[in-house]
């Protein structure tokens, strides 16, 4: 049983770095522009599908794919907003999310065009690689898709506290009208956040490519959990986004590993609630300021 609970902790926690990776996509874009984007998890399977591309064209490791997989995925979401997303600045939330959800299907049937619907694969070498520690297993795809979180999780964070774009993203964050007031090009700031949210899903989709078939419907795995990370976290906050991602990863291994493969959703969804009632905010999230 110790073995179990240890093998199901560095799982979860390796898992967890995706979910965290992935979240903080979200979290960029709801921090800034104040919208859930929930196409989210069409946009990762796009970063997959432009992986697979790159390893059909090349015949390369998945992980060269990244500068592509960033271009690839930039472009899209530079389409997607100037499209989609920017004639809905200044609308309600449902307007925002009850597009972003068709957006969502739209992407996901525009890939099952594209490409069908057959599973496709990218071979790696170290697809079943491991590294062992004592009597402990640790996969190498998700060692190197946890270091690649930590990696750019960080650089994140030192674009949003160090440079004159972070401040400008923080500034229009608070408030919108005061920031242009002082010079700030907000449409350019949204632009920018909604742009690293969505290369953010994508990169997710290449790490998640050498553990998983490339489907049209791959995502659906993450749309409840990864979006249950987030909130865990707290809305809009990064630290939240990578602790929330963690915490998921942890009890969904630890629920499968130890009680039922069946039931890690369900110990993920009982973890939500708890936190809602003890904490609705989330971990990390500010609560509704009051008069």
């Amino acid at each position: 049983m110790t073995w179990v609970f240890f093998q199901s902790l560095i799982s979860g926690v390796l898992a967890g770095g995706v979910y965290a990776l992935f979240g903080v996509g979200i979290t960029i874009i709801f921090g800034v522009m104040k919208m859930v984007d929930f196409s989210a998890c069409a946009q990762l399977i796009w970063g997959m599908y432009f992986t697979y591309l790159f390893y059909s064209w090349t015949g390369l490791n998945c992980y060269w794919a990244i500068p592509f997989v960033v271009v690839c995925m930039g472009a899209l979401s530079w389409v997607i907003f100037k499209l989609i997303v920017r004639p809905l600045l200044g609308s309600d939330d449902t307007s925002f999310i009850l597009v972003t959800l068709g957006l969502s299907y739209f992407l996901q049937n525009l890939a099952e065009f594209v490409f069908g619907a057959d599973p496709k694969s990218v071979p790696s070498e170290i697809k079943t690689s491991s590294i062992i520690i004592g009597d402990y297993s640790i996969g190498l795809p998700r060692l190197i898709a946890f270091f690649a979180m930590i990696i750019l999780v960080l650089g994140v964070y030192m674009l949003l506290n160090k440079t004159t774009l972070g401040r400008a993203m923080r500034a229009t964050s608070e408030k919108p009208e005061v920031a242009q007031m002082l010079g700030i090009n907000t449409k350019k700031t949204f632009t920018i956040a909604f742009m690293i949210g969505v290369i953010f899903a994508g990169i997710s989709g290449l790490l998640i490519t050498p553990l998983y078939y490339v489907t049209p419907t791959a995502g659906n795995m993450f749309r409840t959990t990864a979006y249950i990370a987030v909130i865990i976290g707290g809305l809009g906050d990064i630290k939240g986004a990578l602790v929330g991602g963690l915490a998921v990863g942890v009890i969904e291994a630890l629920v499968t590993g130890m009680i039922s493969n069946d039931l890690g959703p369900v110990g993920v969804c009982v973890a939500l609630l708890v936190v809602l009632y003890l904490r609705p905010q989330g971990f990390f999230g500010k609560g509704e300021r009051r008069a």
